[in-house]
């Protein structure tokens, strides 16, 4: 498996700065991959025509946005200032002044801040930190089942239009000899490529420590990860090998570099576990966005059918080899 992903050739691999004119197709397709994401409509118009689109899509966001995000401003705007008015204020007016002279000794605000500090750790560790690993879990089965939902309405209106098409998709699901081969092939891509992204998303972790320009790095590579996630579930169900989707996503780096952008930016300004719960509201927003985008005619499009003059940019190169 390792060798099959690592073979694939990279066109004109020498490294060079941007001509002018690649300058201006970098730009060209990153402005029209930013515009095909902030196309919200296409969720929209998938929430309208499938009922089972918008009661996932709606359990998405009271899971993580009423649950999960609610829970953290609780604790926030709640559970911490009663936390601090029963073991500040309340104690200090309910116990002497000997107390009170203790209290508001160096140690006595130590032991009230270090006992605030451990409830906040329980309320952690038994609410929040489960309620999260539940949450992912269950966002995984919905975010499937909604990208399902949405390209099988997509294959059903091509059909409708192509109906010779329609038969050939059929000729092509019939079984044959090497289906079950076919079948451990493509789950050991997948176990492939979810190795391969879980390293590249700590390369990005390590990469945004790095001073000054670490979050202008972490910026674009955060894009690149949040729109092959978001395109991924797309591709696996048109059946694409792994091969195929980092040759097409790698050929078009600049508009899926602008097409991942909104979603960086949407969540960016935030803490990083409130901004986990953000990413999962959203999450399926782009995915229908990308389920309904098709990438290879918006960057024909944009360069007017003529060919593209940027290189292919091995994206996942670094990960590719660690996962090795």
């Amino acid at each position: 498996m390792a060798s099959f992903v690592f073979s694939i050739p990279f066109r004109n691999s020498h490294h060079r700065l941007l001509t002018s004119q690649q300058w201006i197709d970098a730009s060209l397709l990153w402005l029209a991959g930013f515009k095909d994401a902030c196309c919200f409509h296409r969720a929209v118009i998938f929430c309208t025509r499938s009922r089972r689109v918008l009661v996932k899509t709606g359990q998405c966001f009271i899971l993580n946005g009423c649950i999960f995000l609610g829970s953290i401003v609780f604790l926030q705007k709640v559970v911490i200032p009663i936390l601090h008015w029963l073991l500040v204020t309340q104690c200090r007016s309910s116990y002497s002044l000997d107390c009170m002279e203790g209290i508001e000794s160096r140690a006595g605000e130590r032991f009230l801040s270090l006992l605030q500090t451990l409830l906040v750790y329980v309320y952690y560790v038994f609410w929040l930190y489960p309620l999260y690993i539940i949450s992912f879990a269950i966002n995984y089965i919905w975010y499937n089942e909604i990208a399902q939902e949405a390209f099988e309405m997509i294959k059903e209106n091509h059909d409708k239009s192509a109906p010779q098409s329609r038969q050939n998709l059929q000729k092509s699901l019939k079984p044959t000899e090497n289906g079950i081969m076919r079948i451990i092939f493509g789950l050991g891509e997948q176990i492939y490529s979810v190795i391969m992204l879980t390293v590249f998303f700590i390369e990005v972790s390590v990469i945004s420590c790095i001073p000054y320009i670490g979050q202008f790095l972490n910026f674009f590579l955060l894009s690149w990860l949040y729109a092959y996630y978001c395109f991924d579930y797309k591709w696996g169900f048109a059946r694409w090998s792994l091969e195929r989707r980092l040759i097409f996503f790698e050929s078009n780096w600049a508009f899926f570099a602008g097409f991942g952008s909104p979603y960086v930016l949407a969540t960016s300004f935030f803490s990083p576990f409130i901004r986990c719960g953000v990413v999962a509201i959203l999450f399926p927003l782009f995915v229908l966005v990308a389920t309904a985008s098709h990438p290879e005619f918006v960057v024909a499009s944009c360069l007017r059918s003529r060919e593209s003059s940027l290189e292919r940019l091995p994206i996942f190169h670094t990960a590719n080899a660690l996962t090795l």
